[in-house]
């Protein structure tokens, strides 16, 4: 498999065709979103910086086949407030990228760990949140931190696995002092408890869940949920063609972004995400 090198940091890009894995992207502008032909399913990548942003994205996103064509999913917003917050993205997805030489019981843990350390060894001035998605064969593994999300539902829309924020909104609405429209609109809701590059991060292990043909896998920063209603993403992931989806994705946040004075959730920020669907029998036979 060849690395993926069709955009520079600094430049937008269009692509409508579909390309393989692996795929590490920071910094970067997508005028549309990228399709991934994986070994064992089909990805779509998107990321962009906020509509009101004259800064560069602070997001970074990764696709990689590990070891025993295990597919990695990642996405990392830098902190913003805080400088050096896209270079702290960018430096986890690079090491995200790299699968353990040795067996581990929970590699993905480890080398967010690891990046952690060394950011705080070199007195890196940057943090991020990070949200990865481990898949080998037809078993999904989440770690995260801070308020990038994952989720996984089935076709008609069940929730298989649905990530909580690190951050004191977060847990408010997790814990269910908070409503799901109260949370939205919390005055507070983009402070965190929870980032690598900060001495007291820690990693959420989800327990290891099966996945199946029908399911969609959704991994995105909060550019993505903080402008849709959960309910919103399940609609239009669960069973819509994933470029599909994704486009339609792009189009509501955006438009939430552009018009905050509005009864729905609008908060401009980077946008990033990563789709994910395993193939069915039909799909594996070929044409």
């Amino acid at each position: 498999m060849r690395r993926w090198n069709g955009c520079d940091r600094e430049s937008g890009l269009t692509s409508h065709a579909s390309t393989r894995p692996p795929l590490s992207l920071s910094g970067v502008d997508l005028d549309t979103p990228i399709v991934l032909a994986c070994p064992s399913g089909e990805a779509v990548v998107f990321t962009h910086r906020s509509p009101l942003a004259s800064k560069k994205n602070e997001d970074a996103v990764g696709v990689f086949c590990w070891e025993n064509d295990e597919i990695l999913l990642a996405v990392a917003d830098g902190v913003g407030g805080m400088p050096g917050g896209e270079a702290a993205a960018r430096r986890v997805i690079e090491v995200l990228a790299q699968s353990p030489v040795e067996p581990q019981d929970d590699p993905v843990g480890s080398l967010l760990t690891q990046v952690n350390q060394s950011m705080l060894a070199d007195d890196s001035t940057g943090a991020t949140t990070i949200s990865a998605l481990r898949i080998g064969g037809h078993q999904l593994t989440s770690h995260h931190a801070g308020d990038s999300a994952s989720l996984v539902i089935g076709k008609r829309g069940k929730i298989k696995l649905q990530t909580s924020c690190h951050s004191p909104v977060g847990i408010a609405l997790a814990s269910g002092q908070l409503t799901e429209r109260q949370a939205l609109f919390h005055s507070k809701r983009h402070l965190l408890s929870n980032m690598v590059g900060d001495t007291g991060l820690w990693v959420e292990r989800s327990a290891s869940i099966a996945l199946s043909a029908s399911d969609t896998v959704v991994v995105a920063s909060d550019g993505l949920w903080d402008n849709l209603f959960l309910s919103e993403v399940i609609e239009l992931a669960r069973k819509d063609p994933l470029e599909t989806v994704a486009g339609q994705l792009v189009d509501l946040a955006r438009q939430r972004m552009a018009t905050p004075a509005t009864p729905d959730p609008a908060k401009p920020d980077d946008l990033s995400f990563i789709l994910y669907r395993m193939h069915t029998i039909e799909d594996s036979k070929g044409p």
